[in-house]
């Protein structure tokens, strides 16, 4: 599944593989992408705000040579000579008001943004579900060969990942403590935790 969002000069791709999510932003300054695994993406969300670059360089273009303009013609005494600081001065606002609202995520290979449009909803439930699945396949084994503890601490981390729920995590650990056999259990998620 591919979701491209747009805003201004700035593109972002998330290309949703079965086991990693490719991510590439092209914007005025260049471009760059990287691919990586589900369950290398932080959830822990940074709200961020991005205007556009380019309005704010030629506002200040603008601006001077607003300045400039009313500087020679009010020294030549025609007072109308003010109007010329007026594209600059609406340039300002322009940069001021229109803004994207972007939401960030870490991950092993670098920050994820992510757009707040009609999109926003469906890519940030994409990557949830994906980096659970994957987190599950990755971790959700009991290995009764490993310490009880180390892996009592592994579903604790999953449950703070909001991966397994606390009961789920109370079964697990209490199937841990009360092991005595050499058996690998796999952790079935019967109903997802609500995220």
């Amino acid at each position: 599944m591919n979701i491209t969002q747009r805003s201004y000069s700035t593109t972002i791709t998330f290309d949703f593989e079965q086991d990693a999510l490719t991510y590439t932003r092209a914007d005025a300054y260049g471009s760059h992408s990287f691919q990586l695994p589900y369950g290398s993406i932080g959830m822990d969300p940074r709200m961020t705000s991005e205007r556009n670059g380019t309005l704010f360089s030629g506002a200040i273009l603008l601006a001077a040579w607003g300045m400039a303009q009313a500087a020679y013609t009010m020294i030549r005494g025609d007072l109308l000579g003010a109007i010329f600081m007026l594209p600059g001065g609406l340039c300002f606002l322009l940069h001021a008001a229109l803004k994207t609202n972007i939401t960030s995520l870490n991950s092993d290979e670098g920050e994820i943004a992510i757009m707040h449009d009609g999109n926003f909803e469906r890519i940030m439930s994409e990557i949830r579900e994906r980096r659970k699945k994957q987190l599950l396949d990755w971790y959700g084994n009991i290995d009764f060969g490993n310490d009880p503890e180390e892996e009592i601490q592994k579903f604790e981390w999953l449950h703070s990942q909001r991966i397994i729920t606390s009961d789920q995590l109370q079964r697990i650990v209490n199937t841990i403590r009360n092991a005595d056999t050499g058996d690998q259990d796999r952790f079935e998620d019967p109903a997802p935790p609500h995220q």
